[in-house]
């Protein structure tokens, strides 16, 4: 068995991709190079420009042919687009031929979303409107051996006017300093030269974890 995922723009979706990869890498699942080599294909989208939307639904709409030719074939849309309800009853109502739908708060539910699809009749839509915990060890496959993405927080509590962010990733959460020190120590283990430290709102860092006790900057120092 074969998935291939598309992801379109940010690092953060980059860094979700890797963590769908390692999930899948662990069911058993290997990298196809080709959607028509593919069991599973996976668009990883993006909510803040309506060309990156655009560019989706043109996807789905060339992926079609492949689902009526391959009707085991499985493919899910999941990433900021999927946050929005008017984006989730588009599929519903113009591209039934979809098997998944799921949120950026799902990602770790993705082998009980594979599996529920694998069965259902339906189209299976898993969208949390809130967010849950951080969950922390999850598997990644990382591309490349010399930069790493390491995710510090997730959401943004700012909800600026222009931006849609707050709704598609939630509020703001960061993830405790030393499980952070500890991935970072482990990629350097592995010889990682550089990480880039990833949030949403990487500045907000710690506001959730205790007023004035711990930020960005006591972070840094200890990375």
């Amino acid at each position: 068995k074969k998935f291939l995922i598309r992801t379109y723009v940010g690092q953060m979706h980059e860094h979700d991709t890797e963590v769908m990869a390692g999930i899948l890498t662990t069911m058993g699942y290997e990298v196809a190079t080709s959607v028509e080599d593919a069991d599973i294909i996976l668009l990883n989208t993006c909510a803040i420009r309506e060309n990156a939307e655009n560019k989706v639904f043109g996807e789905i709409g060339h992926l079609k042919p492949l689902k009526l030719q391959r009707p085991d074939l499985l493919i899910g849309i999941c990433g900021c687009m999927s946050q929005e309800e008017a984006v989730v009853n588009r599929i519903l109502q113009k591209h039934s031929f979809i098997d998944m739908v799921f949120g950026t708060h799902n990602i770790h539910r993705l082998p009980f979303i594979i599996q529920e699809a694998m069965f259902s009749k339906e189209m299976v839509i898993e969208v949390w409107s809130k967010e849950g915990d951080v969950i922390e060890n999850l598997p990644k496959v990382r591309r490349g051996e010399i930069k790493a993405w390491v995710n510090i927080m997730y959401g943004c509590d700012k909800f600026c006017t222009y931006c849609i962010v707050p709704y598609t990733r939630g509020k703001e959460r960061s993830r405790q300093p030393e499980d952070i020190i500890n991935e970072v120590r482990e990629l350097a283990r592995l010889g990682y030269k550089e990480v880039t430290l990833l949030g949403q709102n990487v500045n907000a860092y710690g506001k959730d974890l205790g007023e004035g006790k711990y930020g960005l900057g006591h972070l840094m120092d200890e990375i």
